[in-house]
């Protein structure tokens, strides 16, 4: 289909939450699995961290191994993107440390683009890396064309919405899938997003205002 990449160097899942999506993939694609990523398991989790932490944490969170790396073009296969942070350093590091030729990411989870207000500390929407990219919410060629640049990689591709009632056999009204469609299954979870969607767009004008100022 469109977007697929027959990776000579393999399908390498970014451990530990995407190897079973990695080896699904190298699976339906019949290619080799390769697992050429070393994590510190001391690191712990990074996307409810802050902003300085997230980034010290992933630059020692996983390191590629040069040796299955070099000069291959690879499939990455990663559960999620909540703020990007973890994945820019990842793919810097795969073609800084490993000499990546090319690397395509594809990742197990629609783009993630509201908070979660049931319990994870996800994000405010202006932390999070998907939204700025999709017109109306929609998921284009172009938009993961143009994440993909922003992060460093030769492609991307996301699941669309749909695979992850699919993927389990529910219906989707027996979801929730606030965070990848914006809409909750409470009236408190809507009133909260509405008041988060109302902060983003003060944040934004306040910006646009304060770029309009010529420089003294």
């Amino acid at each position: 289909g469109r977007g697929r990449i027959d990776g000579e160097g393999g399908v390498w899942a970014v451990p530990d939450a995407s190897k079973a999506a990695g080896d699904a993939m190298a699976y339906r694609l019949a290619i080799p699995g390769v697992e050429g990523l070393i994590r510190d398991r001391s690191t712990g989790r990074t996307f409810t961290d802050g902003a300085a932490s997230r980034r010290q944490k992933a630059e020692s969170k996983y390191t590629p191994l040069r040796e299955v790396l070099e000069g291959k073009r690879v499939i990455l296969v990663e559960d999620s993107i909540v703020r990007s942070t973890t994945m820019r350093v990842l793919l810097g590091r795969m073609r800084s440390l490993g000499r990546a030729r090319e690397i395509h990411v594809r990742i197990a989870c629609p783009p993630i683009v509201a908070p979660c207000f049931y319990g994870i500390d996800m994000s405010t929407i202006d932390e999070l890396f998907a939204p700025r990219f999709l017109l109306e919410g929609c998921l284009t060629d172009e938009a993961q064309a143009e994440m993909a640049a922003v992060l460093g990689a030769d492609s991307l591709r996301y699941l669309p919405v749909d695979s992850v009632a699919r993927s389990i056999d529910m219906p989707d009204t027996s979801l929730c899938q606030a965070c990848i469609t914006g809409s909750y299954p409470t009236p408190a979870g809507e009133r909260l997003y509405q008041l988060a969607a109302s902060q983003s767009q003060a944040i934004g004008r306040t910006y646009e205002a304060t770029s309009a100022v010529p420089a003294r």
